[in-house]
């Protein structure tokens, strides 16, 4: 998988998991202090994120980092 396809995966899976847990991408944005339309980018895949960023994003959703990275993406589009 490319790294723009792995990008659109990995945003697609937050956004997913940002609805299930019932947030809102403000929420999400205000308790890692970013701006909203930074958060809307890394879902869309558009924004290479930073390990730190995703260790924030997967304290705040209570799931293990790796799972949040390494998680099984194959039924997720854009392949």
């Amino acid at each position: 998988m490319n790294d723009e396809v792995y990008l659109k995966k990995l945003g697609m899976k937050l956004k997913i998991l940002r609805s299930i847990k019932g947030f809102s991408q403000d929420d999400v944005a205000n308790a890692l202090d970013v701006d909203k339309s930074y958060y809307s980018k890394v879902e869309r895949g558009l924004t290479n994120v930073t390990i730190i960023y995703l260790k924030h994003l997967a304290e705040f959703f209570k799931v293990e980092l790796v799972e949040l990275v390494n998680g099984d993406m194959s039924d997720l589009p854009f392949e």
